[in-house]
């Protein structure tokens, strides 16, 4: 190896092994800078796309609960219904009674008025 002194600076004297090295490391540096510009991008990328799917997946989780609440309520209207259903059918079934029951009294009763007309006519005709 022979070594020399530089006097003037600007230039650098290399083999041409060293040189072709150099340029080698040159270009992989700029090419991983490049690569790692994109990797980066696609990070961020990939960073909004999740936020996107998480926003997403809060939607869908805030429907279900609401779903699960209309459900629920569903549930509660429709026992609130049975119970004033069969509170109805109660009263009806009464009602049905009374009624029944007042037909026979008033047949009853127009058959007491009858006899009593009868009586009545009878009585003044025999007088």
């Amino acid at each position: 190896m022979t070594s020399f002194s530089q006097k003037d600076t600007n230039k650098i004297c290399l083999s041409y092994s060293t040189a072709k090295l150099i340029a080698i490391d040159l270009v992989k540096g700029d090419s991983a800078v490049a690569e790692l510009k994109i990797t980066n991008k696609l990070i961020w990328q990939l960073n909004e796309k999740i936020s996107t799917q998480d926003s997403i997946v809060t939607l869908y989780v805030i429907k279900e609960k609401n779903y699960i609440s209309q459900n629920i309520k569903y549930e509660e209207i429709n026992i609130e219904n049975k119970k004033i259903i069969t509170g109805l059918e109660n009263d009806v079934a009464k009602l049905t009674q009374k009624n029944n029951n007042l037909k026979s009294g008033l047949k009853y009763l127009g058959g007491g008025f009858v006899a009593s007309i009868l009586t009545i006519i009878t009585l003044t005709l025999i007088k």
